[in-house]
């Protein structure tokens, strides 16, 4: 029995979406839905119709976790199936707290205009190869094998136009290093520290870096999910036909 229950309530029922409402909210067209579905990134839910069968539907978290996939794909020219294993191989917990974090604090009184703020979470794409996540140091207690002042987090590196390799943040600490040898060779882990040194030897000598606000991203899928406008500043500029 849960605590809700025990006071006499009940659990509120999540809040589930169709493919078309999913669709238009992420900006991430059904059959891209279901390759990132098919990688493990999200995952729908079976609901029973009422004259038998089922259909799909879709939670909030993963709608909103599918519209950053969809910022990958427009801003970094990727395509959705090095999107959905780029976003697959970095661990679920990661992808599940920016959604958490940010679906708690939008009101839906603060406008359509999308703005950013100092705690917003960045993708980093340095040298057109190496992929970070950049997060504010408050939010560093409520991710997985992160150290305090750990902001800036290797996620992996495009090893082909079709293939990601996934390079844990861990590497960054003593701890992380020792839990991985725990289920890694030695030589394997070695290997994974050069590539680590090199992610952020990359990071910090940039020759270019491109970055997104999955933030900003999230808000604006948050608002459009729940019937509400969404807009960044350049949509909001005129048009050159206008001009």
């Amino acid at each position: 029995m849960t605590a809700s229950e025990r006071n006499g309530g009940h659990a509120p029922k999540p809040l589930l979406f169709s493919d078309a409402e999913a669709a238009a909210a992420s900006e991430m067209p059904l059959p891209s839905l279901r390759v990132l579905q098919a990688a493990g990134a999200i995952q729908a839910r079976k609901v029973p119709k009422e004259n038998g069968g089922f259909k799909r539907k879709w939670s909030e978290e993963d709608v909103l976790i599918a519209s950053i996939g969809s910022a990958i794909g427009e801003h970094f020219s990727w395509n959705i199936r090095i999107v959905s294993e780029a976003m697959a191989k970095t661990h679920s917990a990661t992808w599940k707290a920016l959604a958490t974090s940010i679906a708690g604090t939008i009101s839906p009184d603060a406008g359509s205009l999308i703005r950013k703020s100092e705690y917003d979470w960045y993708l980093d794409l340095v040298d057109r190869r190496f992929l970070f996540l950049r997060v504010p140091v408050d939010f560093t207690a409520i991710l997985p094998d992160v150290e305090l002042n750990q902001t800036i987090l290797t996620l992996g590196w495009l090893r082909s136009k079709d293939a990601f390799q996934r390079l844990p943040w861990s590497l960054g600490h003593p701890r992380g290093r020792a839990r991985l040898s725990m289920i890694l060779s030695p030589d394997q882990v070695l290997n994974a520290e050069r590539y680590y040194k090199l992610a952020m030897a990359a990071h910090a000598n940039a020759l270019s870096t491109a970055s997104i606000n999955i933030t900003m991203q999230v808000s604006a899928t948050w608002r459009r999910l729940h019937g509400h406008e969404a807009r960044f500043v350049g949509q909001a500029l005129p048009r050159k036909d206008c001009l």
